[in-house]
Order: C-alpha cells, then sequence, then structure tokens
C-alpha cells in the first residue's frame, strides 16, 4: 500500500462529484471551482483516452454519439470537453483530485492493456508534488497497473457489489482505498472494519445531510457528493 497519506483534511472529507454539477457543466473548471468555494476539499473527475491524448469527460461519447476515442483533443476542445492536463493546471490551490480511471469492457475505449494506467501516471505524479491526489476506477486491473509516485490508488465498487468485496478485493491487489457505493449491501455493517483493515473508505454519491453524518459517524474517510456546499454544511 501507498505511504502517503490517502486524504489530507480532518475526516470526512467532502468531495466533489465531477465538481459541483449542479452549479456548472460538470467535468469542467467551473465545476471544479463551485466545488472548492462550496467548500469540498476535493474533486473527482473522469478521465478518457481520446484520439491523441486525454481528456475529462465521464461517457465515452459526444452528445452526438461519436466515440471520445475517435477525436483529437482539439476536436473535442472545440465541443467543451478539456483535456487533463489543462484541467490539473487551472484547478484552485490545494484542492485535492481523484481521478477516476475510465476503461471499461463493453465501452469504445476499453484496452485489456491498461494502456490508460500508463498515460495518465506522470500527469498524477506531477499533480501530486503540488496537492492532494487519488487514483480510482471501476476496473481493478487498471488502477492496480498505474504507477504514480504519491498517489494512492482505489476501486469503486457500484450499488450492487457488497462492500466487503469490495474491500476484500482492494486488499488483494494492494490498494490503499475502497470506494464503496452508498446503496452498497453491508456498507454500514462493514465499513469501520474496513478502516481498520488499513483501506480508506470513500462513499460515493452521497447527497443526503441525514446521511452523510451517518457515514460520518462510522468512520467514512471521505464523503464524495453532487452537493458539496450541502454535505459541507452538514458536516460542520
Amino acid at each position: 500500500m501507498c505511504e502517503v497519506s490517502v486524504f489530507r483534511g480532518d475526516p470526512p472529507v467532502v468531495i466533489g462529484h465531477r465538481g459541483a454539477p449542479r452549479r456548472a457543466r460538470e467535468n469542467t473548471p467551473a465545476a471544479f471551482a463551485a466545488a472548492a468555494a462550496d467548500g469540498a476539499a476535493y474533486v473527482e473527475l473522469d478521465v478518457r483516452r481520446c484520439a491523441d491524448g486525454l481528456v475529462v469527460h465521464h461517457d465515452p461519447a459526444t452528445a452526438d454519439g461519436t466515440a471520445i476515442l475517435g477525436r483529437t483533443v482539439a476536436e473535442l476542445d472545440a465541443l467543451g470537453v478539456w483535456e487533463l492536463g489543462a484541467v490539473l493546471a487551472g484547478l484552485p490551490e490545494g484542492l485535492g483530485v481523484d481521478a477516476e480511471l475510465k476503461n471499461l469492457p463493453g465501452e469504445p475505449d476499453y484496452d485489456e492493456a491498461d494502456t490508460l494506467a500508463v498515460m495518465v501516471a506522470p500527469y498524477l505524479a506531477k499533480a501530486a508534488a503540488e496537492r492532494p491526489v487519488c487514483a480510482t476506477s471501476f476496473n481493478p486491473g487498471t488502477v492496480a497497473a498505474l504507477d504514480a509516485p504519491g498517489v494512492p490508488r482505489g476501486l469503486v465498487a457500484g450499488p450492487g457489489l457488497r462492500a466487503a468485496s469490495a474491500g476484500e478485493l482492494a486488499r488483494d491487489l494492494s490498494l490503499d482505498l475502497v470506494c464503496p457505493h452508498v446503496d452498497a449491501p453491508g456498507l454500514d455493517q462493514v465499513l469501520p472494519a474496513l478502516r481498520d483493515s488499513g483501506l480508506a473508505v470513500m462513499v460515493w454519491v452521497v447527497d443526503d445531510p441525514a446521511r452523510a453524518r451517518a457515514l460520518a459517524t462510522l468512520g467514512a474517510d471521505a464523503i464524495c457528493t453532487n452537493d458539496p456546499a450541502g454535505i459541507v454544511a452538514a458536516l460542520a
């Protein structure tokens, strides 16, 4: 496991899911700046390969159905999709980053060789010298393949995967954190045990203030939300 602290700040830290998507278009500098202004300590952003680089975009295709992988950085920039390096360079000072690596079977940019992990490593290592950074993915192989000094790695789990199973897989891969969905079966029962096992725990997506407070009581290290301002206020 990584010797660098996964989350810096008073737990649980608040992470803006794709920024502050209720205040600005998700995965854009405006959304990330809004999250920081709302008190988020980190933002989550989605990283994908395109034809000649890396961009910040959640879906595997643009609105017209064209695969992100089939467009260049310049073409995507004209559509309002930001290049990863430009996003990282423009983030507010001190704002942490959770870079979610998108490499899922069935999507047009899926790559069994985990090329994304190789491409993104220098970006995240550079960013980690300036701000808190971690990397996560739904694809355990992709995040396990990431080799970026100073960057903790984590497994994201959907609502159908039991929290205990996600934690076991994360430990087997020597990852540093596990990111169960807020509705993951058994989450409340195993969250303290996950932390005791050495894993940091980031729960997503938590937009209900009462639920956020309950997770904080259980020991969640981080809470990822679409409503940074509301969750920051709830945890104050």
